[in-house]
């Protein structure tokens, strides 16, 4: 019995330390990570609502931005975070849509993913190898390099938020849960802000 007090003190003991350390550790790296949230959500604010269709921002109580052009004050778009369980995790996405509810962008914000699955929501397809990579160190005249967007994000540009659904997009292979999590959560979020207007 003594050994079992004595084992159950110890154990105790480690994992306070544990705990205290972890604790001591958020609290210094939190406002860090505060501010790499913060980045990457101004980052996706540019990304999926192109500057022509507004230049003004203004976030509503309701926890989405209205755009506006100049200092007009007819919203002539919407961008809002959607988020839905996907397989394994929420996905969070940061949507850009006009006023008449077209789909200028999609950003993936936060996901965790099967790798190799799910996570393809955030995969880059590119054409680029190692060997092109390393002729174009060594040319004399340097190619561009072109931005290149996720896939399956892409591929939204352009649709209608009210007629989204998964015959809109291709789906992931092997990822249907998580690929319908994302069509799901945007078309919800989108019809809800274009029926509140």
């Amino acid at each position: 019995m003594n050994n079992v007090l004595k084992f159950t003190l110890v154990l105790f003991l480690v994992n306070l330390v544990a705990a205290s350390i972890l604790a001591g550790v958020y609290t210094v790296t939190r406002p860090r990570i505060e501010d790499q949230k913060r980045l990457l959500q101004e980052k996706a604010l540019r990304e999926v609502m192109p500057e022509d269709i507004g230049d003004r921002l203004e976030l509503t109580e309701d926890g989405y931005w209205k755009v506006f052009r100049g200092s007009g004050y007819t919203p002539k778009g919407y961008v809002f975070i959607a988020k839905r369980y996907g397989y394994s995790s929420v996905i969070e996405t940061m949507v850009g849509i006009k006023a008449d509810g077209t789909i200028t962008g999609v950003q993936v914000l936060s996901h965790n993913e099967t790798p190799g699955l799910g996570a393809k929501i955030v995969e880059v397809v590119t054409d680029k190898t190692i060997v092109k990579a390393l002729k174009n160190i060594f040319s004399k005249k340097k190619e561009l390099e072109k931005k290149i967007s996720p896939y399956f994000t892409e591929q939204f540009k352009g649709i209608d938020v009210r007629s989204l659904d998964m015959g809109s997009v291709d789906a992931i292979t092997g990822a249907t849960i998580s690929s319908k999590a994302v069509v799901d959560s945007i078309r919800e979020q989108g019809l809800e802000i274009l029926n509140a207007r």
